[in-house]
């Protein structure tokens, strides 16, 4: 069954099993289509089968390898796998990406030789920690806040093995600004952090960050709005990115896939599993100026096999 007909289907109503039943799938990406329907409506069972089905078709398929075994033990937080998370972010394209953010990065802090940092969801810190070292002038005061326990504890061992004075906060932003309403920073920075804010709250959070920050580096992908997920061809451009993605990976390629790429990736097809909100850099240029920030400024950083990197940089109000 062509996916066309599928999301024909799926647009009259009609649910994965419906429409498995009136034309059973014959190639791997109308099995997947099926699978990820099944999952984004609540329905395991079907999900699974129709993952499995999708392997037998396609034995060459790492997804559709990955997929059944991803669906018998999900997990839907992205973080609950540090390993996972850390072997992702050292492999495959991350390497290149990551050396480009932290060159990035580290040209910032020499720019605005800021006194006090705030670092937004810096992980383990691995683009941190260079920028740090690679920047011209003597290191800031830093301040993590970051949500994953093992991940935060890896960046404050690398900090104080360095002697950078520094404060962990293991929360998150909108819990940190809350909690300390006086804090202020000269640079506040964030890579690949921001977009796991719900759109409802991104614009306050933001708006929060403007009035206690003077300058701004954001460091996300350009993701263009997907108004429907399982429209055909972005289904097969996701399907073909999320292949490639996978295959860039040897040794931890499981690790990595099921720790970390399916869950991201899933997200964008079942609301209830979704963590991760891409936006646009158009949209975040937007958001910044709504939110009250100004010289709001964009450029490509690094391509990548999901969407290109870019890194934006704003002033904010706060004076200094």
């Amino acid at each position: 069954m062509p996916l066309t007909d599928l999301h024909r289907a799926r647009q009259q109503g009609l649910s994965a099993h419906q429409a498995a039943a009136a034309h059973p799938p014959h190639t791997a990406p109308a099995a997947l289509y099926l699978a990820l329907w099944a999952h984004a409506d609540g329905r395991p069972d079907p999900a699974r089968e129709h993952a499995q089905l999708a392997r037998r078709l396609d034995p060459h398929s790492e997804f559709a390898r990955l997929l059944p075994h991803h669906l018998e033990h999900e997990h839907t937080g992205v973080y609950d796998s540090p390993e996972a998370f850390g072997a992702f972010i050292r492999g495959g394209g991350n390497v290149e990406l990551y050396h480009a953010t932290s060159r990035a990065l580290a040209r910032n802090l020499d720019e605005h030789a800021p006194r006090t940092l705030l670092d937004v969801g810096p992980g383990d810190g691995l683009a941190l920690l260079p920028a740090l070292n690679d920047a011209a002038g003597p290191a800031p005061h830093v301040d993590l806040v970051e949500p994953s326990t093992a991940l935060l504890e890896g960046a404050t061992d690398a900090l104080q093995a360095q002697g950078i004075g520094h404060r962990a906060f293991n929360t998150t932003v909108e819990n940190l600004l809350t909690r300390h309403p006086d804090q202020r920073w000269d640079l506040t920075q964030s890579t690949f952090a921001l977009q796991s804010l719900p759109p409802h709250e991104r614009g306050p959070l933001l708006q929060a960050l403007a009035e206690r920050t003077r300058h701004l580096a954001v460091v996300e992908f350009d993701v263009a709005h997907v108004p429907d997920p399982f429209d055909p061809q972005w289904f097969n451009s996701c399907l073909q990115r999320l292949e490639r993605g996978l295959r860039e990976y040897e040794d931890d390629r499981d690790l990595v896939g099921s720790g970390f790429i399916l869950p991201v990736v899933l997200g964008h097809f079942a609301t209830h599993t979704r963590t991760n909100y891409e936006h646009s850099v158009q949209d975040w240029v937007q958001d910044l100026q709504e939110a009250g920030f100004t010289d709001v400024g964009a450029h490509h950083l690094c391509d990548y096999w999901w969407e290109p990197a870019w890194l934006i940089q704003a002033r904010g109000q706060h004076p200094g």
